[in-house]
């Protein structure tokens, strides 16, 4: 079952709140699941050889080693399909399976070499704005930058790779 912010005991909620979190929360999936941003990773992993679920991956793999439990519960795939996702890295030789530091039974997935030289090429292709965003001014960006460095703080979850590298005084409203 799926469980959504906003209902509680089965109802929705429709306080203005609720409704302003929903439709901003709509806004940021519209510009990151649709548009420029949807067609340039799908390019991107075509160019790299990757599909979409295996650069999530090796994006996770970016700040180090996970046992395949890990990314199993992270991604909340099936196994079977986190090994195939697995399988297509090693093929690509962009990660590698090793044995766990502490555990005979389980595997780690770690990044190759060329791994990073991948992400390095996927990240600067991927994290060139689209041309949408020059409707806001360099102001409005530094505001939207912040307020964005605010929800990411909240969102463990996300990869270590995706998150922006800015200095602290970016992140700070004017």
């Amino acid at each position: 079952m799926i469980e959504a912010a906003g209902r509680t005991g089965g109802e929705a909620t429709f306080t203005r709140e609720a409704t302003l979190a929903r439709e901003t929360w709509r806004a940021m999936l519209a510009l990151t699941m649709g548009g420029e941003a949807h067609t340039r990773m799908h390019d991107v992993c075509q160019a790299v050889d990757l599909t979409p679920a295996a650069m999530k991956i090796l994006m996770v793999l970016a700040s180090g080693p996970r046992p395949m439990r890990e990314l199993i519960e992270t991604f909340r795939h099936d196994p079977s399909y986190l090994t195939s996702v697995v399988d297509i890295l090693e093929r690509r030789g962009v990660a590698r399976r090793e044995p766990h530091p502490t555990d005979r039974r389980a595997k780690t997935v770690a990044m190759t070499e060329e791994g990073q030289q991948v992400l390095a090429q996927a990240l600067e292709i991927l994290t060139v704005p689209p041309r949408s965003l020059g409707v806001l001014s360099p102001a409005e960006q530094e505001q939207l930058l912040a307020l964005l460095m605010r929800v990411l703080a909240a969102e463990p979850a996300v990869p270590e790779a995706m998150r922006p590298c800015v200095p602290a005084s970016f992140t700070r409203p004017a």
